[in-house]
C-alpha cells in the first residue's frame, strides 16, 4: 500500500512538471487590437493642427518605404497606402524594415507636426504594430521637384528625375562631426530641392555625384522648404550630362577658362555661393562661402559666429584654368574683414585638382599679397595687387580658404570680391 502511494505521488509530480513546462512554453500571445480600420489619408484628416489624441480604436495599414539599417533614419519609419503616407516616430530603434506590410493601433496616440511635416509619435513597435506581409515594395510616385504638394506628397517616396546637385566637390554630410548636411539639388529650369543627410548615414562622406539624372528618396518639408531624404546610395543614379551640356567635374569635363571676373552681384543675402564651373566645399563643419550685402555692395563672406560645429574650413576655389593659351597670368581681389579675431585665409593653387576632391589633392600655399587683417577696420576693402601666376603651366585652379573654430573664439568674418584674372 504504501508503494502504491509512493507511485501515485510521482505520477502526481511528473504532471505537475509537464503542466508547469507546458504554461512556459506557450506564453499567451500579444493581441494587438484591430478596432475600425482607417487610410492614412483619413487619419491625417484628424490633425487639428496642435497636439491631437486618437481617441477612437482606430487601425491604419500599409507598407513601409524606410528602414534604419545604414543610418539615414534612427527610430524612424515611413509608411504608406493608396490615401498617403506619414512619418511614424518609433519609441525604440529596429523591427521594421522597407516592404513590410503591417497594422497599426493607433489608440490613444498622439498626432503632431515637425516643421509642418505630420507624425505619429512614440510608437511601440511590439505593442502597437502587427507585421502582416515582406517584401511588399512601394513603387516609387515619379514628379519633378515643382510639381511636388508639400500637402499632399509629404512622407511620400519620390523618384525625381532630371536632377542634378548645385555643389561640386562636396560629401553628403560631415561624417567626422557626424553632423548632418544640407545640399541642394536643381532641376534644369532652376528648381531646387534642399537634400538632408544625417552624418550617422554610411554614404555621408561620400562625394556628391556631379551628373544628371534620378534620385529615389522620401519628400519632407520644413516649414515651407521642399527638403528630401535619400534612403539608399544605391538609388542615386546621377551620371548623365548636367544640365549645362558637361558632364560635370574638373580634369576637362568644365571647360578650363582664361579670364574672369567675378563680382557676386545678382546674388541675394546668405545664398551659398553657386557659379558655373567653381566649387564650394565645406571640409569640415555645415558652413559654406556665402553672399551678403553692404551698403548695396554684394560680395563673398563666411565666418564661424555662433557655429555649434568644432570647426568650420571652407574653400572657393575657381574652375580649371589654362595656363598655356596665355603667359602673363595675374590674379587679384579685394577682401575686407568684420570683427576681427585671428588669422583665417589662405590663398592656394593645385595643378592636380580634378575638379571633385579637393581633400585629395596637392595645394601649394600662394604669397605675396596685400590681404585684409588685424589692422583693418570692418568692411575696409584692401587690393590684393597683382597677383603673379606666370610661372604656372597646363591646367591648374585658385583656391581660397577660410578656416575658423568657435571654441577658440576664432570666429571672425572674412569677406571677398571683384575676383579677378586677367592678361
Amino acid at each position: 500500500m504504501k508503494r502504491m502511494k509512493n507511485i501515485i505521488l510521482i505520477l502526481t509530480v511528473i504532471s505537475l512538471q509537464f503542466s508547469c513546462n507546458k504554461k512556459y512554453d506557450n506564453p499567451p500571445a500579444n493581441e494587438v487590437p484591430v478596432g475600425e480600420i482607417i487610410s492614412i489619408g483619413d487619419l491625417k484628416d484628424m490633425f487639428t493642427g496642435s497636439v491631437t489624441v486618437i481617441d477612437s480604436n482606430y487601425s491604419i495599414v500599409g507598407n513601409i518605404t524606410t528602414e534604419e539599417t545604414n543610418g539615414a533614419f534612427y527610430k524612424e519609419i515611413y509608411m504608406e497606402d493608396l490615401s498617403g503616407a506619414i512619418k511614424i516616430q518609433l519609441k525604440a530603434s529596429g523591427g521594421l524594415y522597407i516592404g513590410d506590410s503591417i497594422r497599426i493601433n493607433v489608440k490613444d496616440v498622439t498626432m503632431s507636426e515637425y516643421g509642418d511635416l505630420i507624425q505619429l509619435d512614440n510608437i511601440d513597435v511590439d505593442l502597437q504594430v502587427v507585421k502582416i506581409a515582406t517584401e511588399k515594395f512601394v513603387e516609387p510616385f515619379q514628379s519633378s521637384i515643382n510639381q511636388l504638394s508639400i500637402n499632399e506628397d509629404q512622407s511620400r517616396l519620390v523618384k525625381l528625375n532630371d536632377v542634378e546637385f548645385t555643389e561640386m566637390g562636396m560629401t553628403y554630410a560631415d561624417a567626422i562631426n557626424l553632423t548632418t548636411g544640407s545640399r541642394i539639388l536643381s532641376d534644369c529650369n532652376g528648381n531646387t530641392i534642399s537634400v538632408r543627410t544625417s552624418g550617422y548615414a554610411n554614404f555621408a562622406d561620400d562625394t556628391l555625384p556631379s551628373g544628371k539624372g534620378s534620385v529615389i528618396g522620401i519628400f519632407t518639408i520644413y516649414n515651407s522648404e521642399k527638403q528630401f531624404v535619400i534612403r539608399d546610395i544605391n538609388e542615386v543614379k546621377l551620371d548623365s550630362a548636367r544640365c549645362n551640356g558637361s558632364s560635370g567635374g574638373g580634369g576637362g569635363s568644365v571647360v578650363p577658362v582664361t579670364s574672369f571676373n567675378v563680382d557676386f552681384q545678382g546674388f541675394i543675402n546668405y545664398d551659398d555661393i553657386e557659379i558655373d564651373g567653381w566649387v564650394n566645399f565645406n571640409e569640415t563643419g555645415s558652413r559654406l562661402w556665402q553672399a551678403k550685402e553692404f551698403n548695396s555692395n554684394v560680395y563673398a563672406q563666411i565666418n564661424a559666429y555662433s557655429s555649434t560645429d568644432i570647426s568650420n574650413k571652407a574653400w572657393l576655389i575657381t574652375p580649371p584654368i589654362d595656363f598655356d593659351i596665355n603667359t602673363n597670368e595675374v590674379l587679384q581681389f579685394r577682401s575686407a574683414i568684420a570683427y576681427y579675431t585671428h588669422e583665417s585665409f589662405t590663398l592656394y593653387y593645385s595643378s592636380n585638382f580634378d575638379g571633385i576632391n579637393v581633400l585629395s589633392a596637392t595645394w601649394i600655399e600662394i604669397n605675396g599679397f596685400n590681404i585684409a587683417g588685424s589692422s583693418s577696420a570692418n568692411y575696409d576693402f584692401v587690393n590684393s595687387g597683382p597677383i603673379d601666376l606666370s610661372s604656372y603651366s597646363g591646367i591648374g585652379y585658385i583656391a581660397f580658404k577660410y578656416e575658423g573654430e568657435a571654441g577658440l573664439g576664432k570666429t571672425g568674418t572674412f569677406i571677398l570680391d571683384d575676383i579677378e584674372l586677367s592678361n
